[in-house]
């Protein structure tokens, strides 16, 4: 048989013979590729990529993102970041509340724009220095006030109309920030004894939710902080220093996240 070969190769031109060999060394290519992909173990890494492989586009988009969260919330529960570090570059606008946030030293005053009986109808009366400032991200924190002067009427999208159309005047002078929208923290059972009004919270909040749903824009949900009483001062309806670190940490945490995850 071996002779037989020989005589074969023997009688092959010189192009012929450079084809045999090539040939056979793609073949012996093949069979160790093979025997390498079958032999690979399965090791965490090639199972994820496997899985990813098989999802649709969108899918895999929103598994990355959902990972890049849990990772993000790893790094915060370890202190490896400092929640708080993701107010930058901002502007925040709100009420009494959010005026805790500086008269705490929660947040730098100087980019607080919050004030005593103030609604989101003020939030355009520092139009002009946040043409000057240009931040990068609007954080819109009202309620209180908007539910006891019934802003926007008592129509069923009155109020986010309202508040639609103050953002849209910010954004006439800084049109590529990111705009987030806090939800209402509800006031105590008791303060809603005093005003009725002050019983608006969830509608008000479904309002909310669905504009930014419709316009793109980042919806901070307030709700898994709860409404223990010791979160409240006396009032029934403002803060205490320590909730107020809370609040503030549940809104940087969904800064971080919408960052984090778009890298």
């Amino acid at each position: 048989m071996k002779k037989k070969w020989k005589r074969i190769l023997r009688a092959l031109p010189l192009r012929g013979k450079v084809a045999l060999l090539g040939g056979f060394a793609f073949f012996v290519f093949l069979i160790g590729f093979f025997a390498f992909k079958i032999l690979q173990p399965e090791t965490p890494g090639r199972i994820y990529i496997q899985k990813q492989t098989q999802l649709k586009p969108e899918n895999m988009a929103e598994a990355l993102q959902e990972r890049k969260k849990k990772e993000l919330q790893t790094m915060m529960d370890s202190g490896a970041i400092d929640v708080i570090a993701a107010f930058d570059d901002y502007a925040l606008f709100g009420d009494s509340r959010a005026y805790g946030l500086k008269s705490y030293g929660v947040l730098d005053p100087d980019f607080v724009y919050a004030e005593a009986g103030h609604t989101i109808l003020n939030c355009t009366d520092y139009k002009d220095v946040i043409q000057q400032t240009r931040p990068a991200r609007l954080v819109f924190s009202y309620g209180v006030n908007d539910m006891g002067l019934e802003i926007g009427g008592d129509g069923d999208h009155a109020y986010a109309q309202t508040f639609e159309q103050k953002i849209d005047e910010l954004l006439a002078v800084v049109p590529d920030a990111k705009v987030f929208v806090c939800s209402i923290i509800d006031v105590t059972p008791s303060a809603k004894e005093r005003s009725p009004r002050w019983d608006k919270a969830a509608r008000y909040n479904a309002q909310l939710q669905e504009m930014c749903q419709r316009r793109g824009w980042i919806y901070v949900d307030n709700d898994p902080l709860g409404n223990d009483l010791s979160s409240y001062q006396e009032d029934g309806v403002h803060f205490t220093p320590d909730f107020t670190w809370t609040w503030a940490r549940n809104i940087a945490k969904t800064m971080w996240e919408t960052v984090f995850a778009s890298e």
